[in-house]
């Protein structure tokens, strides 16, 4: 039996990531044992309710994702951060944003 991340292929794949990051408030392109991704789920988690992570590294169609990203916004590095559909950044950019107070605006 497979499992539901092996069941399409890129060419094949139904959701671009303009669709998924419209699908939950909050969403996170991820690799599992990166520590940049594991402190910025760490801090989402803790304060949204409606989030989303794929963990790309763990994902047939993960690459192609990361490869979007980096096209539409030339953004190359994991976590690459959505909230409201709005591109955030990495770690970094989140951590500033909770620093100035506005992810908590935007998490609203």
């Amino acid at each position: 039996m497979l499992s539901s991340r092996f069941l399409y292929r890129p060419s094949t794949m139904p959701a671009t990531v303009a669709e998924l990051i419209h699908r939950h408030k909050v969403v996170v392109f991820s690799w599992v044992h990166c520590p940049y991704c594991s402190r910025a789920k760490e801090i989402l988690k803790s304060l949204a309710k409606d989030i989303q992570v794929y963990e790309c590294d763990q994902m047939d169609n993960g690459e192609e994702l990361r490869a979007q990203i980096l096209q539409a916004y030339n953004h190359d590095t994991v976590p690459a951060i959505f909230i409201n559909g709005e591109f955030i950044g990495g770690c970094s950019d989140l951590q500033a944003i909770q620093k100035s107070g506005e992810l908590a605006a935007k998490l609203a």
